[in-house]
């Protein structure tokens, strides 16, 4: 006793008159504390109870039930579950620090490393000592490995979440964590990405058909169930003020999403950004308040993409559909011959002819979709009539007896030359005898939307523009020959 004694005087001179010796370790210490129960589950679940008992020396910011408690709804809970133990080891080892710190040592501004990695910093204000914005409520419970403070607040490590811990500190996205886990792509959305994650909200998946996230969360769905969230997930960083609207962003899973910027908000297919820019070091997490839809193509589609532009390099890429356009027994396969013909001709026609009317150079025209070469950002958009004149007027005149000349020069079409044919009407379609006179009838000849996209990231280099092209010389040769050759397809 008379030596113990001594040294508890000199402990207590110091550590500071409020020096407490526990006689155990830190573990023995939060475990006796009735008001740190919270953290003692917490050790548990990250295994880190033989940790904090080791010889140590470790001063930990010990948080109250309280402080626990005033974390969002629902967040302990969350990080309690086995798959969020990552985040919730760097949440507590963010209180801890190797080495021995007492309260009377720490100066304002001091920066105190932790075992996590990032520093906290303390402020001294007025006797009271403050570690980042928490509060020192009890201090220097001294152990046998080490000394505790006790703290009002959680402090949560800066600039270390990942996607993942994000998601995890997110009570409203514990089903989207269930099903990550249960998808196999936890370490995909923890490592370097970047990445961009539209993530739905626990509603947002309860919104879905009764029975259908319990039954994605199979194993033997889990293709459908990674299919579905890597459709929510973009490669690279996109903030929420660089989506512009009717733009088309590529998603791991391959399909596109479509952007929607309005007064409202921001949209991406069916749902809204409720909450826009969470960064995370590997991407940002936007939180929107419906699963997104795969899109749902028209049963029928034609895409036509052509460039326009090339000075100083820059092209922009505009597209159509002509499906709609078009009947719907033209594309039968039975039918693939006259479709065909319709591809091959108005591919030769406009690589000179572009929407009807001469124009020097070469319109580039070609099958396929502009984001499929990366030109998803939407630049303007108009109606054009779009089957032109010299394409469809000796087709009309032959098949089906009649004028498919609108005389629109307003619209680039010339001046139509007189013709005893009547004007085209609309006709029903003989495929037996390839004959598709719908095409030369107003119903599949009203204005059509084309799109203009200029490059997605803005780094034309990674755009491909199209190749050089020999612009075609008589285009009236080419057609012909393409007639006499597609002949038998009716065209």
């Amino acid at each position: 006793m008379k030596i113990l004694l001594p040294l508890l005087l000199a402990v207590s001179a110091h550590a500071g008159a409020n020096t407490t010796v526990t006689g155990g370790t830190i573990v023995d210490y939060v475990v006796g504390n009735p008001d740190l129960s919270t953290l003692v589950a917490a050790l548990k679940a990250g295994n880190l109870v033989d940790t904090l008992s080791s010889t140590g020396p470790f001063t930990v910011f010990a948080p109250t039930n309280e402080a626990f408690a005033a974390l969002p709804a629902g967040t302990v809970a969350n990080l309690l579950k086995p798959e969020n133990k990552a985040a919730l080891v760097d949440i507590l080892t963010y209180h801890v620090h190797s080495g021995t710190v007492y309260a009377k040592a720490i100066t304002d501004g001091e920066k105190i490393t932790t075992v996590e990695g990032n520093d906290l910093v303390a402020k001294v204000t007025g006797g009271d000592v403050f570690i980042n914005t928490a509060k020192v409520t009890t201090a220097n419970q001294f152990a046998s490995n080490g000394v505790v403070h006790v703290v009002d607040a959680v402090l949560l490590p800066p600039g270390k979440r990942t996607i993942i811990d994000i998601a995890a500190l997110t009570p409203d996205l514990s089903t989207l964590v269930v099903a990550v886990t249960a998808g196999g792509l936890v370490d995909t959305l923890s490592g370097p990405g970047p990445f961009t994650v539209f993530a739905p909200t626990n509603e947002a998946f309860a919104a879905l058909p009764a029975g259908t996230v319990a039954n994605l969360l199979k194993p033997e769905n889990k293709a459908a169930l990674v299919d579905i969230l890597t459709y929510h997930v973009v490669s690279g960083a996109v903030l929420a003020k660089d989506i512009s609207n009717g733009e088309r962003i590529k998603t791991v899973e391959g399909k596109y999403v479509t952007a929607t910027v309005n007064g409202t908000g921001v949209f991406v297919n069916n749902a809204q950004v409720t909450t826009a820019d969470v960064v995370a070091t590997n991407g940002v997490v936007h939180i929107v308040d419906a699963v997104l839809a795969f899109p749902v193509a028209p049963s029928n589609h034609l895409w036509f993409r052509g460039f326009t532009g090339g000075g100083f390099n820059i092209w922009q890429c505009g597209e159509v559909d002509a499906g709609p356009r078009m009947p719907d027994a033209i594309f039968d396969g039975s039918n693939r011959a006259a479709l065909q013909a319709y591809e091959d001709i108005t591919l030769a026609l406009f690589s000179t002819y572009p929407l009807g009317s001469k124009a020097d150079g070469d319109v580039n025209l070609e099958l396929g979709r502009c984001a499929d070469k990366n030109y998803t950002s939407v630049r303007a958009s108009s109606g054009v009539n779009w089957a032109p004149d010299q394409l469809m007027d000796g087709i009309c005149a032959k098949q089906c007896s009649c004028d498919f000349c609108r005389n629109e020069p307003s619209q680039g079409f010339p001046q139509c030359p007189p013709s005893q044919l009547p004007k085209c009407a609309d006709q029903p379609d003989d495929p037996a005898a390839q004959k598709w006179c719908s095409l030369c009838g107003p119903k599949y000849n009203k204005e059509i939307e084309i799109k203009l996209f200029g490059c997605g990231n803005r780094d034309i280099t990674s755009c491909p523009h199209p190749d050089a092209r020999t612009p075609v010389a008589d285009w009236a040769r080419v057609v012909k020959d393409l007639l006499a050759e597609h002949a038998v397809a009716g065209l």
